[in-house]
C-alpha cells in the first residue's frame, strides 16, 4: 500500500493523534529542518514524527555522528518508523510529555514537533512545552508546525525568540514556528 494512502487511514482513525490527513509535504519538511546544521554532530528529539517523512529527512541532512530519537504514540506509524534502518534512530513508544524521563537537562541541541499542539489538551501541552524547554541546551532550537497561528503566544511564553515562517507548498498551507530559548 503506498505511503500516503497508509497515512491517511491512520489519519482517519486517529484523528485526533495525528491531526492531519496528509502527510507533511517534501516542500513543508525542508523549510522545517533547512536550519540543522550538518557540520558537527547533533541529538535530535522529533515529536509525533508521525509516517517518518521528517524523520528520513532530518537523517539524511545531519552529520553522521548525530543521533534522532523520536517519541510516538500511534502503534501503526511506530512500525513504520521501525522500518528505516539507520543506526542513528531511536523509536520510543511514550507520549512527548515524558521527554524528562528519557533526557537530562540541557542536553538536546534541537527538538523538531509535528505534534498537533492545537488538538492536545492545554495541560499536556503546556507540560510538553516546559519539557521541551528543560532538555534543550542553552541556544537550542525548538521547531514546530502547525495550521494555525493560535499557539504562537503560547509558543513565547516559553521561548525568547519565536520567529514564523510560511508555506503553501503544503496540505493545508502550514506555518512553521522557529524557538530558541
Amino acid at each position: 500500500m503506498p505511503q500516503s494512502w497508509s497515512f491517511f487511514r491512520t489519519a482517519v482513525k486517529n484523528f485526533r493523534s495525528t491531526g492531519a490527513i496528509a502527510s507533511s509535504s517534501k516542500a513543508l519538511v525542508k523549510k522545517l529542518i533547512e536550519p540543522l546544521p550538518a557540520d558537527r554532530p547533533l541529538r535530535i528529539v522529533e515529536l509525533g514524527p508521525g509516517d517518518g517523512c521528517v524523520t528520513r529527512a532530518i537523517l539524511d541532512r545531519v552529520n553522521a555522528e548525530s543521533h534522532v530519537t523520536a517519541f510516538e504514540i500511534n502503534t501503526t506509524f511506530i512500525d513504520v518508523l521501525h522500518q528505516i534502518e539507520d543506526e542513528r534512530l531511536s523509536v520510543l513508544p511514550v507520549g512527548a510529555e515524558q521527554l524528562r524521563e528519557y533526557f537530562e537537562e540541557n542536553s538536546v541541541d534541537y527538538v523538531v514537533s509535528s505534534l498537533p499542539l492545537s488538538m492536545i489538551p492545554k495541560e499536556v501541552k503546556l507540560e510538553i512545552l516546559r519539557q521541551a524547554q528543560w532538555v534543550l541546551k542553552p541556544g537550542g532550537q525548538f521547531f514546530q508546525y502547525q495550521y494555525a497561528l493560535q499557539d504562537y503566544s503560547l509558543l513565547k511564553d516559553y521561548f525568547g525568540r519565536v520567529s514564523v515562517s510560511f508555506t503553501m507548498a503544503n496540505l493545508p498551507p502550514a506555518f512553521i514556528y522557529s524557538c530558541i530559548g
